[in-house]
């Protein structure tokens, strides 16, 4: 898996305290830093959501057709290597399925019965395979692909590892280029950062099963954090 660490900093060096930073200062001499560092890695898994749905006269009858069609699907992917554990089938909705002429009473069309299916695939490989499968099932309804990493947690910590030394490297250089020496951390402060997924594949791309396989491929996801410190300067 490709990835690399782009770190990005704000220099903030303060002899007074200032009203203008959200962190606490002392009434005393001192220095603020700001430590932000970006990992960017290439998605290692994808998340595919649709939907099977079947229109009979007889909503038991329907239910039985999307049943076949989950159970044919099931299939399918475990030909291309997709354990069964990886798969989330839903729930069975059913509900009546109407017609509304222009001029007139509503007509009943049958009833239909849905099941919303979730698939984790670990193997981007098999992208393209796996949703000609799912159109061969006659499953329409494909929603969306969202990409992501198994180890989202691992690399959120290395990315506030990476912005943690960046602000105590930076600190030491202001410290030692202005003559001073540092003393104790004063104060901490840290947001939280989210991954920045690329969008989701839209159902049009996602239709044209014979759409080559480099017509999948996504953006890397990208792990940010920042930290800010306060140090007091002897």
């Amino acid at each position: 898996m490709r990835k690399f660490v782009r770190p990005a900093f704000y220099s903030l060096p303060l002899l007074f305290s200032s009203a203008s930073f959200a962190i606490a200062v002392p009434d005393a001499p001192h220095l603020v830093t700001e430590g932000q560092a970006s990992i960017s890695v290439v998605p290692d898994m994808a998340t595919l959501t649709f939907k099977v749905t079947a229109l009979k006269d007889d909503s038991s009858e329907a239910k039985t057709e999307a049943d076949t069609r989950v159970a044919a699907l099931f299939s399918g992917l475990n030909g291309l290597g997709i354990k069964k554990a990886d798969i989330d089938s839903g729930n069975l909705l059913t509900r009546p399925d109407y017609h509304y002429p222009e001029n007139g009473k509503r007509e009943l069309n049958g009833y239909v019965a849905e099941r919303h299916v979730t698939v984790r695939l670990y193997q981007l490989d098999t992208l393209s395979q796996v949703i000609d499968t799912v159109l061969k099932q006659g499953i329409q309804n494909v929603q969306n692909i969202a990409y992501g990493v198994r180890e989202a947690d691992g690399y959120q910590q290395k990315a506030r590892q990476a912005a943690i030394k960046r602000a105590t490297e930076l600190a030491t250089e202001l410290a030692t280029g202005f003559d001073e020496s540092l003393g104790d951390i004063y104060a901490i402060e840290y947001t939280e950062s989210s991954p920045v997924h690329p969008r989701p594949l839209g159902m049009a791309k996602m239709m044209a099963a014979d759409a080559p396989v480099e017509s999948y491929q996504q953006n890397e996801i990208e792990f940010t954090d920042r930290v800010q410190v306060v140090y007091t300067l002897k």
